[in-house]
Protein backbone atom coordinates (compact mmCIF):
# COMPACT_ATOMS: atom_id res chain seq x y z
CA UNK A 1 0.00 0.00 0.00
CA UNK A 2 1.52 3.48 -0.99
CA UNK A 3 2.28 5.90 2.37
CA UNK A 4 -0.26 8.21 1.25
CA UNK A 5 -2.97 5.77 1.41
CA UNK A 6 -5.99 6.93 3.38
CA UNK A 7 -6.91 4.96 6.79
CA UNK A 8 -10.40 3.73 5.64
CA UNK A 9 -8.77 2.89 2.28
CA UNK A 10 -5.51 0.98 4.63
CA UNK A 11 -9.06 -0.87 6.57
CA UNK A 12 -10.64 -1.81 3.24
CA UNK A 13 -7.45 -3.40 2.14
CA UNK A 14 -6.99 -5.37 5.48
CA UNK A 15 -10.67 -6.55 5.53
CA UNK A 16 -10.10 -7.54 1.51
CA UNK A 17 -7.14 -9.51 2.53
CA UNK A 18 -8.42 -11.18 5.46
CA UNK A 19 -12.21 -11.92 3.96
CA UNK A 20 -9.81 -13.59 0.86
CA UNK A 21 -7.31 -15.43 3.55
CA UNK A 22 -10.83 -16.88 5.49
CA UNK A 23 -12.16 -18.28 2.35
CA UNK A 24 -8.91 -20.10 1.70
CA UNK A 25 -8.84 -21.69 5.07
CA UNK A 26 -12.68 -22.68 4.72
CA UNK A 27 -11.61 -24.12 0.97
CA UNK A 28 -9.01 -26.35 2.92
CA UNK A 29 -10.94 -27.50 5.91
CA UNK A 30 -12.67 -31.07 4.53
CA UNK A 31 -8.66 -32.01 3.18
CA UNK A 32 -7.31 -31.10 6.28
CA UNK A 33 -9.55 -33.13 8.25
CA UNK A 34 -9.00 -35.96 6.26
CA UNK A 35 -5.25 -35.63 7.69
CA UNK A 36 -7.02 -36.98 10.89
CA UNK A 37 -7.41 -40.60 9.42
CA UNK A 38 -4.04 -40.99 7.83
CA UNK A 39 -2.40 -44.39 9.06
CA UNK A 40 0.96 -44.30 11.32
CA UNK A 41 3.40 -45.33 8.37
CA UNK A 42 1.38 -42.33 6.26
CA UNK A 43 2.10 -39.62 9.10
CA UNK A 44 5.98 -40.90 9.39
CA UNK A 45 6.59 -40.50 5.72
CA UNK A 46 4.77 -36.60 5.81
CA UNK A 47 7.34 -35.91 8.56
CA UNK A 48 10.44 -37.34 7.02
CA UNK A 49 9.37 -35.64 3.81
CA UNK A 50 8.76 -32.48 5.52
CA UNK A 51 11.77 -32.62 7.66
CA UNK A 52 13.96 -33.08 4.79
CA UNK A 53 12.58 -30.29 2.55
CA UNK A 54 12.69 -27.82 6.19
CA UNK A 55 15.91 -28.81 6.21
CA UNK A 56 17.64 -27.89 2.76
CA UNK A 57 15.52 -24.63 2.82
CA UNK A 58 16.61 -23.45 5.95
CA UNK A 59 20.39 -24.17 4.95
CA UNK A 60 20.14 -22.71 1.64
CA UNK A 61 18.02 -19.72 2.49
CA UNK A 62 18.51 -18.86 6.54
CA UNK A 63 22.40 -17.50 7.25
CA UNK A 64 21.73 -18.85 11.11
CA UNK A 65 21.06 -22.25 9.81
CA UNK A 66 23.46 -22.75 7.03
CA UNK A 67 26.14 -22.47 9.30
CA UNK A 68 24.45 -24.92 12.09
CA UNK A 69 23.63 -27.19 9.21
CA UNK A 70 26.83 -26.98 7.13
CA UNK A 71 27.66 -30.36 7.79
CA UNK A 72 24.03 -32.11 7.44
CA UNK A 73 22.75 -33.74 3.76
CA UNK A 74 18.62 -32.95 3.77
CA UNK A 75 18.35 -35.39 1.37
CA UNK A 76 19.69 -38.57 3.69
CA UNK A 77 18.48 -37.15 6.78
CA UNK A 78 16.12 -38.50 8.89
CA UNK A 79 13.76 -37.59 12.41
CA UNK A 80 16.18 -40.07 14.26
CA UNK A 81 18.82 -37.62 13.07
CA UNK A 82 17.52 -34.37 14.89
CA UNK A 83 18.89 -35.56 18.29
CA UNK A 84 22.53 -34.67 16.65
CA UNK A 85 21.85 -30.84 15.87
CA UNK A 86 22.12 -28.29 18.52
CA UNK A 87 19.03 -26.95 20.17
CA UNK A 88 17.10 -23.74 19.41
CA UNK A 89 16.45 -21.00 22.12
CA UNK A 90 14.27 -18.40 22.46
CA UNK A 91 17.25 -15.99 23.21
CA UNK A 92 18.42 -17.15 19.74
CA UNK A 93 15.06 -16.40 18.14
CA UNK A 94 15.23 -12.85 19.16
CA UNK A 95 19.21 -12.04 19.28
CA UNK A 96 19.56 -14.15 15.94
CA UNK A 97 16.17 -12.98 14.24
CA UNK A 98 17.45 -11.17 11.25
CA UNK A 99 19.46 -14.13 10.50
CA UNK A 100 17.13 -16.48 11.24
CA UNK A 101 14.18 -15.32 8.66
CA UNK A 102 14.39 -16.14 4.92
CA UNK A 103 12.90 -13.41 3.07
CA UNK A 104 15.03 -10.57 2.93
CA UNK A 105 11.91 -7.75 3.44
CA UNK A 106 11.64 -9.08 7.03
CA UNK A 107 13.66 -7.49 9.86
CA UNK A 108 12.91 -7.28 14.05
CA UNK A 109 12.85 -3.65 13.99
CA UNK A 110 10.05 -3.99 10.20
CA UNK A 111 8.07 -6.70 11.99
CA UNK A 112 7.83 -4.89 15.49
CA UNK A 113 6.78 -1.42 13.75
CA UNK A 114 4.39 -3.42 11.70
CA UNK A 115 2.86 -4.93 15.25
CA UNK A 116 2.87 -1.30 16.88
CA UNK A 117 -0.05 -0.61 14.48
CA UNK A 118 -1.68 -3.01 15.03
CA UNK A 119 -2.46 -4.28 11.97
CA UNK A 120 -3.01 -7.83 10.13
CA UNK A 121 -0.80 -8.25 7.20
CA UNK A 122 2.79 -7.21 6.26
CA UNK A 123 3.83 -6.36 2.88
CA UNK A 124 0.22 -8.18 2.14
CA UNK A 125 1.60 -11.82 3.11
CA UNK A 126 3.00 -11.93 6.50
CA UNK A 127 1.55 -12.55 9.89
CA UNK A 128 2.97 -11.35 13.15
CA UNK A 129 2.33 -12.84 16.84
CA UNK A 130 3.91 -12.61 19.87
CA UNK A 131 4.43 -15.05 22.81
CA UNK A 132 3.35 -14.04 26.39
CA UNK A 133 6.48 -13.30 27.97
CA UNK A 134 6.20 -15.00 30.66
CA UNK A 135 9.55 -16.00 31.26
CA UNK A 136 10.48 -12.41 31.01
CA UNK A 137 11.17 -12.07 27.58
CA UNK A 138 8.76 -12.37 24.75
CA UNK A 139 9.03 -13.95 21.27
CA UNK A 140 8.32 -12.73 17.99
CA UNK A 141 6.92 -15.33 15.41
CA UNK A 142 6.18 -14.84 11.33
CA UNK A 143 4.25 -16.81 9.30
CA UNK A 144 3.63 -16.13 6.09
CA UNK A 145 0.19 -16.41 3.93
CA UNK A 146 0.20 -19.97 3.37
CA UNK A 147 1.67 -20.43 6.94
CA UNK A 148 -0.88 -19.28 8.82
CA UNK A 149 -3.32 -20.55 6.23
CA UNK A 150 -1.77 -23.69 7.73
CA UNK A 151 -2.20 -22.57 11.90
CA UNK A 152 -5.50 -21.62 11.60
CA UNK A 153 -6.50 -25.28 10.12
CA UNK A 154 -4.89 -26.58 13.29
CA UNK A 155 -7.07 -24.40 15.09
CA UNK A 156 -9.74 -25.86 13.56
CA UNK A 157 -9.05 -29.95 14.23
CA UNK A 158 -10.83 -29.76 17.03
CA UNK A 159 -13.80 -29.50 15.12
CA UNK A 160 -12.55 -32.05 12.49
CA UNK A 161 -13.78 -35.30 13.39
CA UNK A 162 -12.11 -36.60 16.52
CA UNK A 163 -13.52 -34.06 19.36
CA UNK A 164 -17.59 -34.18 19.64
CA UNK A 165 -19.63 -33.09 16.59
CA UNK A 166 -21.97 -30.70 18.72
CA UNK A 167 -21.90 -27.29 16.77
CA UNK A 168 -20.77 -24.54 18.66
CA UNK A 169 -22.34 -21.13 18.68
CA UNK A 170 -20.96 -17.72 17.55
CA UNK A 171 -21.97 -14.40 17.84
CA UNK A 172 -23.26 -12.81 20.98
CA UNK A 173 -23.83 -16.23 22.57
CA UNK A 174 -19.92 -16.55 23.13
CA UNK A 175 -17.33 -14.97 25.48
CA UNK A 176 -13.73 -14.93 25.58
CA UNK A 177 -11.20 -14.64 28.20
CA UNK A 178 -7.94 -14.72 26.27
CA UNK A 179 -5.78 -11.81 25.44
CA UNK A 180 -7.74 -8.54 25.18
CA UNK A 181 -4.98 -6.67 23.43
CA UNK A 182 -1.36 -6.72 21.35
CA UNK A 183 -0.28 -9.28 18.92
CA UNK A 184 -0.71 -12.27 20.86
CA UNK A 185 -1.47 -15.35 18.96
CA UNK A 186 -4.82 -15.79 21.01
CA UNK A 187 -5.76 -12.45 20.14
CA UNK A 188 -4.71 -12.29 16.41
CA UNK A 189 -5.87 -15.77 15.46
CA UNK A 190 -9.61 -14.59 17.61
CA UNK A 191 -9.69 -11.61 14.61
CA UNK A 192 -8.68 -13.65 11.89
CA UNK A 193 -11.01 -16.42 12.13
CA UNK A 194 -14.25 -14.19 13.00
CA UNK A 195 -16.57 -13.00 10.60
CA UNK A 196 -16.16 -9.17 12.12
CA UNK A 197 -14.79 -7.88 15.36
CA UNK A 198 -18.16 -8.12 16.82
CA UNK A 199 -18.50 -11.52 16.55
CA UNK A 200 -17.39 -12.72 20.09
CA UNK A 201 -17.34 -10.86 23.45
CA UNK A 202 -13.59 -9.96 24.74
CA UNK A 203 -13.35 -9.97 28.26
CA UNK A 204 -9.76 -9.83 28.68
CA UNK A 205 -8.62 -11.13 31.99
CA UNK A 206 -6.58 -8.09 32.66
CA UNK A 207 -9.97 -5.65 33.38
CA UNK A 208 -10.71 -5.60 36.97
CA UNK A 209 -12.69 -9.01 37.86
CA UNK A 210 -15.90 -7.20 38.85
CA UNK A 211 -15.64 -5.99 35.20
CA UNK A 212 -15.47 -9.68 33.73
CA UNK A 213 -17.67 -10.53 35.76
CA UNK A 214 -20.63 -7.94 34.91
CA UNK A 215 -19.66 -8.37 31.46
CA UNK A 216 -20.63 -12.22 31.51
CA UNK A 217 -23.40 -11.73 33.57
CA UNK A 218 -24.80 -9.12 31.21
CA UNK A 219 -23.56 -11.17 27.63
CA UNK A 220 -25.35 -15.08 29.40
CA UNK A 221 -22.57 -16.91 27.05
CA UNK A 222 -23.55 -20.16 25.45
CA UNK A 223 -19.74 -20.70 24.54
CA UNK A 224 -17.24 -19.35 27.04
CA UNK A 225 -13.75 -19.60 26.36
CA UNK A 226 -10.26 -18.73 28.52
CA UNK A 227 -6.99 -19.22 30.35
CA UNK A 228 -7.51 -22.03 32.78
CA UNK A 229 -7.08 -19.82 35.79
CA UNK A 230 -9.78 -17.43 34.53
CA UNK A 231 -11.73 -20.14 34.66
CA UNK A 232 -10.33 -20.82 38.23
CA UNK A 233 -11.51 -17.25 38.50
CA UNK A 234 -14.83 -17.42 37.75
CA UNK A 235 -15.70 -20.75 39.37
CA UNK A 236 -14.81 -18.18 43.17
CA UNK A 237 -17.05 -15.94 41.84
CA UNK A 238 -19.45 -18.63 40.96
CA UNK A 239 -19.40 -20.12 44.46
CA UNK A 240 -19.83 -16.46 46.06
CA UNK A 241 -22.98 -15.83 43.90
CA UNK A 242 -21.42 -13.10 42.41
CA UNK A 243 -21.54 -14.90 38.75
CA UNK A 244 -24.77 -16.18 37.13
CA UNK A 245 -24.02 -17.64 34.00
CA UNK A 246 -24.58 -21.45 32.86
CA UNK A 247 -22.13 -21.75 29.55
CA UNK A 248 -23.83 -25.18 27.58
CA UNK A 249 -19.63 -25.10 26.33
CA UNK A 250 -16.17 -24.05 28.05
CA UNK A 251 -12.90 -24.59 25.89
CA UNK A 252 -9.89 -23.78 27.61
CA UNK A 253 -5.59 -23.51 26.33
CA UNK A 254 -3.00 -21.49 27.13
CA UNK A 255 -1.85 -22.86 30.37
CA UNK A 256 -1.84 -25.89 32.23
CA UNK A 257 -5.58 -26.93 33.18
CA UNK A 258 -5.94 -28.35 36.76
CA UNK A 259 -8.09 -31.14 37.55
CA UNK A 260 -10.21 -29.25 40.04
CA UNK A 261 -10.58 -27.03 37.61
CA UNK A 262 -12.04 -29.60 35.52
CA UNK A 263 -14.30 -30.71 38.62
CA UNK A 264 -15.84 -27.27 39.73
CA UNK A 265 -17.02 -26.88 35.77
CA UNK A 266 -18.37 -29.56 35.90
CA UNK A 267 -20.25 -29.41 39.13
CA UNK A 268 -21.22 -25.89 38.70
CA UNK A 269 -22.46 -26.07 35.02
CA UNK A 270 -22.75 -29.69 34.11
CA UNK A 271 -19.75 -29.11 31.17
CA UNK A 272 -16.84 -30.78 30.90
CA UNK A 273 -14.43 -28.94 29.49
CA UNK A 274 -12.94 -29.28 25.97
CA UNK A 275 -8.63 -28.37 26.73
CA UNK A 276 -6.41 -27.94 24.48
CA UNK A 277 -2.33 -27.17 24.18
CA UNK A 278 -1.76 -24.37 21.71
CA UNK A 279 1.99 -22.96 21.39
CA UNK A 280 2.97 -19.44 19.07
CA UNK A 281 5.39 -21.81 17.29
CA UNK A 282 3.16 -23.37 15.28
CA UNK A 283 1.44 -26.78 17.40
CA UNK A 284 -1.90 -27.15 18.32
CA UNK A 285 -3.38 -30.62 20.24
CA UNK A 286 -6.95 -31.08 21.00
CA UNK A 287 -9.19 -33.21 23.23
CA UNK A 288 -10.19 -36.22 21.63
CA UNK A 289 -13.88 -37.44 22.92
CA UNK A 290 -11.67 -40.90 23.47
CA UNK A 291 -10.30 -39.74 26.45
CA UNK A 292 -8.40 -36.74 28.74
CA UNK A 293 -5.15 -37.22 26.35
CA UNK A 294 -5.18 -34.72 23.24
CA UNK A 295 -3.87 -35.25 19.77
CA UNK A 296 -0.64 -34.03 18.72
CA UNK A 297 -0.55 -32.60 14.58
CA UNK A 298 1.86 -35.46 13.78
CA UNK A 299 1.63 -34.96 10.00
CA UNK A 300 3.19 -30.93 10.24
CA UNK A 301 5.78 -30.94 13.57
CA UNK A 302 8.48 -33.22 15.45
CA UNK A 303 8.19 -33.08 19.32
CA UNK A 304 10.93 -34.41 20.91
CA UNK A 305 10.16 -34.84 24.70
CA UNK A 306 13.03 -34.42 27.02
CA UNK A 307 14.21 -33.96 31.00
CA UNK A 308 15.73 -30.67 32.29
CA UNK A 309 18.59 -31.55 31.05
CA UNK A 310 17.91 -31.92 27.95
CA UNK A 311 18.17 -35.83 27.60
CA UNK A 312 15.13 -38.16 25.77
CA UNK A 313 12.04 -39.24 27.61
CA UNK A 314 10.65 -42.41 26.84
CA UNK A 315 6.87 -42.33 25.73
CA UNK A 316 4.56 -42.36 28.76
CA UNK A 317 7.20 -40.90 30.74
CA UNK A 318 6.89 -37.32 32.13
CA UNK A 319 9.00 -34.60 29.87
CA UNK A 320 10.21 -31.34 31.87
CA UNK A 321 10.09 -29.70 28.44
CA UNK A 322 10.28 -30.12 24.58
CA UNK A 323 12.25 -29.27 21.54
CA UNK A 324 10.16 -28.72 18.69
CA UNK A 325 10.25 -28.31 15.08
CA UNK A 326 8.18 -27.18 12.87
CA UNK A 327 8.02 -28.59 9.32
CA UNK A 328 5.49 -25.87 7.18
CA UNK A 329 7.09 -22.56 8.90
CA UNK A 330 9.70 -21.83 6.10
CA UNK A 331 9.77 -18.22 6.74
CA UNK A 332 11.16 -18.35 10.38
CA UNK A 333 12.43 -22.38 9.92
CA UNK A 334 12.04 -23.24 13.77
CA UNK A 335 14.08 -26.52 14.24
CA UNK A 336 14.70 -27.99 17.75
CA UNK A 337 13.42 -25.30 19.25
CA UNK A 338 13.18 -25.41 23.02
CA UNK A 339 9.86 -25.12 24.44
CA UNK A 340 9.39 -25.26 28.43
CA UNK A 341 6.26 -27.01 28.35
CA UNK A 342 5.79 -30.00 30.99
CA UNK A 343 3.85 -33.07 29.48
CA UNK A 344 4.15 -36.59 28.87
CA UNK A 345 4.04 -37.61 25.08
CA UNK A 346 1.52 -41.10 24.88
CA UNK A 347 2.73 -43.82 22.12
CA UNK A 348 0.00 -46.38 22.35
CA UNK A 349 -2.87 -46.82 19.63
CA UNK A 350 -6.07 -44.42 20.46
CA UNK A 351 -9.85 -45.45 21.12
CA UNK A 352 -10.66 -43.43 18.76
CA UNK A 353 -8.91 -44.63 15.73
CA UNK A 354 -6.18 -41.83 15.08
CA UNK A 355 -2.78 -42.48 14.50
CA UNK A 356 -1.30 -39.45 16.31
CA UNK A 357 0.09 -39.03 18.74
CA UNK A 358 -1.26 -37.79 21.72
CA UNK A 359 -0.21 -36.31 24.79
CA UNK A 360 -1.63 -35.84 28.67
CA UNK A 361 -0.13 -35.07 32.08
CA UNK A 362 0.48 -31.15 31.23
CA UNK A 363 1.88 -29.44 33.79
CA UNK A 364 2.17 -26.25 32.22
CA UNK A 365 5.19 -23.80 30.95
CA UNK A 366 7.94 -23.24 33.20
CA UNK A 367 10.98 -21.29 31.47
CA UNK A 368 12.83 -21.29 34.44
CA UNK A 369 14.30 -23.31 36.95
CA UNK A 370 15.22 -22.12 40.61
CA UNK A 371 18.86 -22.72 41.65
CA UNK A 372 20.20 -22.71 44.69
CA UNK A 373 24.43 -23.47 44.39
CA UNK A 374 24.16 -27.32 43.44
CA UNK A 375 20.55 -27.45 44.05
CA UNK A 376 17.89 -27.25 40.92
CA UNK A 377 14.52 -27.29 41.41
CA UNK A 378 12.11 -27.10 38.28
CA UNK A 379 8.81 -25.55 38.94
CA UNK A 380 6.97 -28.81 38.10
CA UNK A 381 8.22 -30.02 41.63
CA UNK A 382 6.08 -27.27 42.96
CA UNK A 383 3.02 -27.33 41.31
CA UNK A 384 -0.03 -26.56 43.93
CA UNK A 385 -3.54 -28.02 43.18
CA UNK A 386 -5.43 -27.00 46.24
CA UNK A 387 -9.15 -26.57 46.28
CA UNK A 388 -9.27 -23.27 48.25
CA UNK A 389 -6.58 -21.47 46.18
CA UNK A 390 -7.62 -20.59 43.07
CA UNK A 391 -4.56 -18.13 42.11
CA UNK A 392 -1.00 -18.50 42.84
CA UNK A 393 2.51 -17.40 42.21
CA UNK A 394 5.49 -18.79 43.29
CA UNK A 395 8.61 -16.69 43.19
CA UNK A 396 11.96 -17.87 44.38
CA UNK A 397 14.24 -16.22 46.92
CA UNK A 398 17.62 -16.57 48.25
CA UNK A 399 16.83 -19.59 50.58
CA UNK A 400 13.27 -21.02 49.56
CA UNK A 401 10.59 -19.36 47.92
CA UNK A 402 7.49 -16.09 48.47
CA UNK A 403 4.10 -18.04 47.30
CA UNK A 404 1.29 -15.28 46.94
CA UNK A 405 -2.27 -17.08 46.72
CA UNK A 406 -5.74 -15.52 46.45
CA UNK A 407 -7.41 -18.11 48.57
CA UNK A 408 -11.31 -18.32 49.61
CA UNK A 409 -10.00 -19.22 53.13
CA UNK A 410 -6.62 -17.63 53.81
CA UNK A 411 -6.81 -18.57 57.58
CA UNK A 412 -5.48 -21.95 56.41
CA UNK A 413 -2.38 -21.73 54.60
CA UNK A 414 -0.19 -23.36 56.92
CA UNK A 415 -0.68 -26.39 55.67
CA UNK A 416 0.40 -24.85 51.82
CA UNK A 417 3.97 -24.05 53.39
CA UNK A 418 4.44 -27.36 54.47
CA UNK A 419 3.63 -29.00 51.31
CA UNK A 420 5.73 -26.30 49.25
CA UNK A 421 8.86 -27.08 52.61
CA UNK A 422 8.56 -30.67 51.86
CA UNK A 423 8.37 -30.31 48.02
CA UNK A 424 12.14 -28.34 48.19
CA UNK A 425 13.61 -30.59 50.97
CA UNK A 426 12.85 -33.22 48.34
CA UNK A 427 14.86 -31.46 46.02
CA UNK A 428 17.26 -31.43 48.21
CA UNK A 429 17.31 -28.05 49.49
CA UNK A 430 17.95 -28.11 53.44
CA UNK A 431 15.80 -26.31 55.78
CA UNK A 432 14.11 -24.24 53.14
CA UNK A 433 12.16 -20.99 54.02
CA UNK A 434 8.59 -20.46 52.37
CA UNK A 435 6.53 -17.56 53.21
CA UNK A 436 2.82 -17.85 51.96
CA UNK A 437 1.24 -15.00 51.80
CA UNK A 438 -2.86 -14.21 51.13
CA UNK A 439 -3.29 -11.52 48.60
CA UNK A 440 -6.57 -10.30 46.37
CA UNK A 441 -5.44 -10.52 43.20
CA UNK A 442 -2.37 -11.36 41.16
CA UNK A 443 -0.99 -9.13 38.43
CA UNK A 444 -0.97 -10.49 34.71
CA UNK A 445 1.08 -10.15 31.72
CA UNK A 446 -0.68 -7.92 29.00
CA UNK A 447 -1.88 -11.48 27.74
CA UNK A 448 -4.05 -11.96 30.28
CA UNK A 449 -1.78 -15.29 31.49
CA UNK A 450 -0.71 -15.42 34.87
CA UNK A 451 2.71 -15.61 35.48
CA UNK A 452 3.25 -18.32 38.21
CA UNK A 453 6.83 -19.12 38.47
CA UNK A 454 9.64 -16.13 38.87
CA UNK A 455 13.06 -16.62 39.29
CA UNK A 456 15.55 -14.78 41.63
CA UNK A 457 16.48 -12.16 38.75
CA UNK A 458 12.98 -11.84 37.81
CA UNK A 459 12.74 -14.63 34.95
Amino acid sequence: MPVTATLPAVRRRDEELRRRHRAEVSAGVLAHARRLRWSGERLRAERQAGLRALVAWAREHSPFHAERLADVEPAAFTEEDLASLPVMTKDDLMSDFDWIVTDPRLSLAVVERHMAHDRPYLHDRFLAVTSSGSSGRRGVYVYDWGEWTTLALLQSRARLGMADDAPRPTGRATASLFAGGGAHLSRVMRRFLAATDDDVHHLPMTLPVSEVVGGLNAIQPTLLMGYPSALELLVREARARRLRIRPRYVETGGELLMERTRRAVLDLWGVEIDDSWAVVEGAHAFSCMAGRAMHLPDDLVIVEPVDVDGRPVAPGKPAAKLYLTNLYNRTQPLIRFEIADGLTVLDDDCACGSAHRRITELTGRADVVFEYGPVRVHPMQLRLELHDVSEYQVRQTARGVLVKVVSDRPDELRPLSERVARALGTAGLVEPEVIVEAVGHLERLPSGKLRQFIGRLGG
